[in-house]
């Protein structure tokens, strides 16, 4: 018995932004496939993840496992607000770290793997969690294999029209701190929601030339800020200003609020701060903090979170005037493997970014198309099917 994978790519589409009901479909596939179903979850210090199992008989063989894994990481963003803002994606470099087609790659993998003749023992191992800490769970679980299990990796395509970022790189978080909450900042009447679709490389670096330009006109103070990459809106935070204001620029708009809501602390210093950081940096860690993934204020400051490409520093700065700094990094993309298996896949398709996790256990990468649309359902379904009929031959 086996699924319509098309009818199922829907369902996943659907269903991929909330784990809780992604969960379950996951669950229906596998037992419509005939397969011997496990999961497990786990609390990482960026939130939940879990790990859905599937795998084929049980009988006494002589030939290695494969191993087939998916990891698909979720992208920085602040829970509370998911429900307000929508549910977060990685920027276009960074698509295929996480998101649906990860999870169709799986099934559609999956079903090939039940419906295949080979009598080879197969697992095949879905990872879905918070980037931070996600790599390190996969890694630890992996560690427990097989001695002699070929893993591979499911690594879509890159989103057409999109440079895929396949350098290795850290997803670094800084927490800039303030000792107390005691400054003064400027009596501020006028309150407004602010809302901004930049772009990855400009929303950083928009607002602060926003924000520079009011300084002639008026005083401010920026609240609540939270910046983050979805379908919808890319940053949020409420802006109060000493006088009246008709508009930020264009990509910004704003929309006046109740001056008397309870707001956070204002991060204007921790702002001012950042560009003193640069030179004490690498140059990649640098680029990094200036189109950071994800920010979002503290009670006592701001934590941003970044792309470090290159080796991390040996020393990170802990102060900067009366911030303190708290840094911690996460392994988030790897190289590209030493080999790597088109799956229908054109010669003008570059392989994605690379999600860090697997590549300890020397992971070969079976590379998907991009997945945007099911017509590329088929041609997928048929080259899993070839791979594994090879592959049985071979053995």
């Amino acid at each position: 018995m086996s699924f319509d994978l098309e009818r199922a790519a829907t369902k996943l589409r659907e269903r991929h932004q909330d784990l809780a009901t992604l969960r379950p479909t996951l669950l229906d596939l596998l037992f419509a496939a005939g397969c011997m179903v496990g999961e497990a979850a786990v609390a990482l210090e960026g939130g939940d993840a879990v790990v859905v199992r599937a795998a084929g008989p049980a009988a006494p063989s002589l030939q290695p496992p494969l191993v087939v894994v998916a990891i698909d990481t979720d992208p920085p963003h602040l829970a509370p607000v998911r429900a307000a803002l929508g549910p977060a994606r990685w920027p276009e470099p960074l698509a295929a770290l996480g998101g649906p087609a990860i999870a169709i790659a799986w099934a559609a993998a999956v079903r090939a793997l039940a419906a295949s003749q080979s009598r080879r023992p197969w697992r095949a191992l879905y990872f879905r969690g918070p980037a931070d800490g996600l790599g390190d769970y996969v890694a630890s679980e992996l560690h427990h294999l097989e001695d002699d299990a070929e893993v591979v990796q499911l690594v879509p395509s890159g989103v057409p029209g999109a440079e895929p970022a396949i350098e290795p790189a850290a997803l670094v978080w800084l927490d800039m701190t303030r000792p107390r909450n005691v400054w003064r900042f400027p009596a501020c009447d006028h309150s407004y929601a602010l809302t901004a679709r930049l772009g990855w490389q400009r929303s950083l670096n928009g607002l602060r030339e926003a924000l520079a330009a009011l300084d002639g006109r008026a005083d401010w103070t920026l609240h609540d800020a939270h910046l983050y990459f979805g379908a919808e809106v890319e940053l949020s935070c409420v802006l109060r200003t000493s006088v009246s204001i008709g508009s930020l620029g264009e990509g910004f708009t704003l929309r006046e609020v109740d001056a008397g809501q309870r707001l956070m602390f204002p991060v204007n210093d921790t702002l001012a701060a950042m560009p003193s950081l640069r030179g004490r940096l690498p140059a990649a860690w640098n680029t990094g903090l200036s189109q950071p993934l994800h920010l979002h204020a503290l009670p006592d400051g701001l934590r941003i979170a970044f792309l470090g490409g290159g080796e991390a520093p040996e020393e990170l700065p802990d102060r900067l005037g009366s911030l303190g700094l708290a840094w911690r990094d996460d392994a988030l993309v790897v190289a590209r493997p030493s080999r790597v298996v088109p799956m229908a896949t054109g010669a003008s398709e570059a392989l994605g970014a690379v999600a860090a996790g697997a590549q300890d256990r020397g992971a070969a990468a079976w590379q998907m198309p991009a997945l945007q649309n099911d017509a590329e359902l088929e041609g997928l379904q048929r080259a899993l099917d070839a791979v594994l009929r090879r592959d049985a031959d071979a053995i």
